[in-house]
């Protein structure tokens, strides 16, 4: 039997930083079901072309991390000055939609300019008389903070539209506690200045990111498992013992441990525990999440400068359409361009043949690709548990969840052990954090 003080599950980014952070302070074991390492921050080469599982991009915030990261990759990264749009109502308007509105038609334009003033006017009238606030830590229903906080306009015209394509989840049941970081909210003096001043503006988690020049994103868990000992891969986890302590993994058998760090989804992690305590299981199955189908495109040069570009209009069955090779040239033979199409579903199966067909009428109309003649590459990826949905199931049990797996020595984290919506460098700093948590706590 293996035995090991710390069993890591997952080798993703939070996996991975966590086996770095513990490499030659604690004996540890990370394992990973797929043959190879990164996760969904993975990439696959095909015919000349490298595919990654959707946009990933490097949006760096603390210095520790990104340090780490900066310094891990060396010279074999970019820093990007994002180039993001929406296409709605047969034209294209910078990102962020809220912060951007000159492009649009007279008609939207003043709906978006007008709701947006008086939801601010509500707002600060309810300020002043202390009625209308929401309690804190209290979760708001996205379909009435969007109203609340954007109006009636840009609600209807882009927040509704496109968070309904992305979630497939009932907006009046998804809550807003998502929102920050990743709702840029500007200023009503930006919001009336972006309508009628021709400029862009720039806000947002994301106006500036970091991509490597090589390798596609599987250069960063590439490089953050250099010199690591103690990975395993093609070894899935089958099973869990938290009374003894005791992993079953695929090819490796029983793995004991006295501390166990995980990634993997959170729903998923609890389903694979032998016996667990009747409030576990009904509380872990209250979880939920959709489930995204992204479609990989080599294509003759499309000629398009754009980093991507969301589309919340109902016609277009995809919700993100992203051109990888303005990222990095290298993820594509010279003269081609690397394409990454995504499509949410609230889980059930996509009919691909029919998706692709509808997909690619979509882009000419668009104008991201000239003929369907113009595709030389195709790629289907998937990824069942996409983005974790927000509703009040997950507020009631989320908590709960995770203090019974800290009472049986397990961490679960990074943004699906965690069931949250994040990104790449938070991943990494949760396994960093962790692995010192458990340094500290064993002096």
């Amino acid at each position: 039997m293996i035995r090991t003080n710390v069993l890591i599950i997952g080798g993703g980014l939070a996996g991975l930083s966590a086996a770095r952070a513990l490499e030659g302070k604690k004996d540890s074991l990370l394992v990973e079901k797929k043959a190879g390492i990164g996760g969904l921050s993975a990439s696959i080469k095909k015919n000349g072309f490298i595919f990654d599982y959707s946009g990933h991009l490097l949006h760096l915030h603390w210095k520790e991390t990104g340090d780490l990261i900066l310094g891990l990759l060396k010279d074999n990264h970019y820093k990007l000055k994002r180039n993001a749009w929406i296409h709605l109502k047969g034209v294209e308007v910078p990102y962020p939609f809220q912060a951007n509105l000159y492009n649009l038609p007279e008609k939207v334009k003043s709906e978006c300019v007008s709701g947006f003033l008086a939801a601010y006017a509500a707002a600060t009238r309810s300020q002043v008389t202390g009625r209308g606030s929401q309690e804190e830590n209290t979760a708001e229903i996205f379909s009435h903070w969007t109203r609340r906080v954007f109006g009636e306009g840009i609600s209807n015209h882009f927040m509704l539209p496109y968070n309904a394509k992305l979630w497939q989840y009932p907006l009046d049941r998804l809550t807003a506690d998502w929102c920050a970081p990743f709702v840029p909210m500007p200023k009503p003096q930006e919001v009336l200045e972006s309508a009628y001043l021709p400029k862009r503006i720039s806000m947002g988690y994301n106006p500036v990111f970091y991509y490597p020049k090589r390798g596609g994103i599987q250069a960063l868990p590439d490089a953050l498992a250099r010199g690591l000992k103690n990975i395993r891969t093609g070894c899935g986890l089958e099973s869990l013992d938290i009374k003894t302590k005791t992993a079953f993994i695929g090819g490796l058998g029983p793995v004991k441990y006295e501390h166990l760090i995980n990634t993997m989804p959170l729903k998923h992690f609890v389903e694979l525990i032998k016996s667990p305590p009747a409030r576990l299981k009904a509380d872990n199955s209250r979880l939920s999440s959709n489930t995204i189908y992204v479609l990989n495109l080599g294509v003759k040069g499309t000629g398009v400068k754009k980093h991507w570009t969301y589309f919340p209009e109902k016609e277009f069955l995809f919700y993100r359409a992203g051109i990888a090779t303005n990222f990095s040239r290298r993820l594509a033979p010279k003269g081609c361009d690397s394409l990454y199409i995504e499509t949410a579903t609230p889980g059930r199966a996509l009919d691909q043949a029919a998706a692709e067909r509808r997909i690619l009428s979509g882009l000419i109309k668009a104008g991201v690709i000239k003929k369907e003649s113009d595709v030389v590459e195709k790629l289907w990826l998937k990824i069942p548990c996409a983005y974790v949905i927000y509703d009040a199931q997950r507020s009631l049990v989320l908590p709960a969840i995770l203090s019974a797996l800290a009472k049986n020595g397990i961490s679960s984290i990074g943004r699906y052990g965690a069931w949250k919506y994040s990104f790449m460098e938070e991943s990494v700093k949760e396994g960093l954090e962790t692995a010192k948590k458990l340094l500290n706590k064993d002096r």
